[in-house]
Order: C-alpha cells, then structure tokens, then sequence
C-alpha cells in the first residue's frame, strides 16, 4: 500500500515551509503563502537578464496554455540576415506536478540562463496544475506544447500563424527537449506519446532529463536514507503524487512509475533521441532515477549520465551547485548540445 497521507486534520497535508502550499482533503489548493514566498516574474521583453530577452505567447486558447520565448540578446542585436539560427530547447519546469510555473522567478532566471549560455532559443511551457488539473493533464499539455512547435516549423498553409522570433531565430533541425524534476517526467512522457507519429519537421537532436521525477509503491534505498534530509522529502512526494495521479491511482500507475508492460511494448515500437540524464547521488529518488536510466539503456537508447555526487534533487539551479558545478552543468549540456549538431 501507498504510504497515507497525513490526515489528522483538516489540511491533508502542508508542504514545508520552504514551500508553504496548502492541500486540503476536498481536493483543492491554497497557494497563496507558496506564491509569495516563491513569486513570478514577467517577461523581459526590453531589458535583457543574464544576456537573454523574452516574450509570452498564447498556443491554446481554449486551455490557456502559453509559452515564454527565450532568445540570446545577441541574437536579436545582430543585423538581419546576419545572425546565426539558433537551437530551440523545448522546456518544462518542474513543482511535482503541483507547483511553479513558466513565469516563477527561479524558472524564468534559468531559462535566461540556458539561452545566454548554450546560445539557444528556449520554448518554457506553462502547463496546467493538479490537483484542479489531475494527470495526465499535464502530459496532454506537454504534448500540444511540442505540436505547436511542430506548427511553427511547417511549411503548410494550414499551419497556423507563425511566431516571429521563431521564424527569424530558430533552427527547427536542432531542436531538444528538457525538463527538470516533474518536467523531466514531462519530456519522457511527450516523447513516448509523440515518437511513434514522428516529429516532423522537428528534427529532435536530444533530451535532457534533470532529476526525473518517478514513483513507486515499495521505497527503494534512497528514499528511506535521503528521504527526511534533502530539499525534497518523502512527505512530499507522497503528497505530489497523491494530488496529481487520478483518483483511485496508486504509484503502481504508469504515469508514475516506467516499470510496465506497456512502457517495454512502446520502448520496443520506437528509438529515443539520444538522452542526457542529471541525478544527484543524495537524491531521495537516485535509485529510481538510475533504473531509469538502465531501464533505457536495456531497450536499446543511447543514454548518458551526469551525476553529481555531493547533491540531491534540487541541483540544476545556480544558486544551488557551487561555481565550479555551474560552469561544469552548463559545459555538459554545451557538448551534449554541440556533438548531436553533425
């Protein structure tokens, strides 16, 4: 059985104070104190931060799904014609499927970051939250966030209209997808769902996976060592995923777990763009995190590892990893980047 969640009282579970959201019993949320503690920022659309400039645009209206556009302020300073077209990176933040968004002020600092520093334009979904927005909700989004993508790089005249920075920017035969955390979970589940009708006329050179975010009934080895000291908790897991996975769900249910036939039977039907994985060793769910990896590695995908042996789940921030680590994060994803252009 799964582990309970605490219901003792009325709040089902309140999230550390470091995070301060709100889980109650009937199924709603109360992120007021989270969102104050952890606030969002606006698109940067006149001065650049960390050397990137940005933009919101609306891909569904019938959702409210946007996205936040990123591009190097180099870029957009060249003169026309002259500037180089840059990778797309496909990204999805991660909050257990709960919390943070596109336009939280850590997300968007990062994905300035990656833009200024990989030299790439980044595509950072905003997608839609449990628990008013149970799973696979987000996968959904996830995927119509990539056929959007797909529009935008098709020449039919039925493609819908077509963004500027990305027309003038993007170079849609590199492009990769990436997502931290929950996010990662994302990028594994669009690419299944999406891999077997192709990407077209995407040219998906790669994924990067940071701290994939998976579950299971059984805790492993590093839950039970890493669970009540690193940043994230086994108390919240629990609650994540018993916020996000659809009523009746346990964490056997394949949108928490990749242990399942019908994962080995699509694996079997597809080939994976090449994958970068990022764990930290003192991450509650390391031991989930490397069957991942061998999981895929078994099935035939090329996959590597980065692992950080002194963090857990929180590391692809810069103000977490030391200096040092930064530039060495940032170096791995550059020649991850780089060796998939040819």
């Amino acid at each position: 059985m799964v582990a309970p969640l605490l219901a003792s009282s009325e709040i089902q579970y309140e999230y550390e104070t470091v995070l301060e959201a709100k889980l109650y019993h009937n199924g709603t949320i109360d992120r007021s104190d989270h969102d104050q503690i952890y606030p969002t920022a606006p698109a940067n659309t006149d001065k650049a931060i960390q050397g990137a400039l940005s933009r919101d645009v609306v891909i569904d209206s019938s959702t409210g799904i946007w996205v936040r556009l990123y591009v190097p302020e180099r870029a957009l300073a060249a003169s026309e014609g002259k500037a180089d077209r840059l990778p797309i990176i496909l990204y999805y933040h991660g909050g257990g499927f709960v919390l943070f968004s596109a336009a939280s002020a850590d997300t968007h600092e990062y994905c300035c970051n990656i833009a200024a520093r990989l030299g790439a334009m980044v595509v950072s979904v905003e997608y839609r939250l449990a628990p008013e927005h149970k799973l696979p909700v987000a996968f959904e989004d996830g995927l119509s966030a990539l056929k959007w993508l797909q529009a935008q790089g098709s020449d039919e005249q039925d493609s819908g209209p077509k963004d500027p920075w990305l027309s003038a920017h993007g170079d849609f035969a590199k492009c990769f997808i990436m997502g931290h955390s929950a996010g990662a979970t994302i990028v594994h589940q669009t690419v299944l769902n999406a891999a077997i009708d192709g990407f077209d006329p995407l040219k998906i050179r790669g994924l990067i996976l940071g701290v994939p975010f998976f579950g299971g009934i059984e805790r492993t080895s590093s839950e039970i060592e890493y669970g009540e000291t690193d940043f994230l908790t086994l108390q919240m897991t629990d609650a994540f995923w018993g916020a996000s996975l659809p009523d009746g769900a346990d964490r056997s249910h394949p949108y928490c777990t990749f242990h399942s036939s019908e994962m080995q039977a699509l694996l079997n039907r597809i080939e994976l763009p090449p994958s970068l994985v990022i764990v930290g060793a003192l991450d509650p769910l390391y031991d989930r995190q490397i069957e991942y990896v061998d999981f895929l590695q078994k099935a035939g995908n090329d996959v590597s590892l980065l692992e950080y042996p002194h963090y857990g789940h929180h590391i692809l921030y810069p103000e977490v990893l030391r200096q040092e680590d930064v530039e060495e994060a940032f170096l791995s994803m550059q020649q991850f980047l780089a060796k998939r252009f040819n």
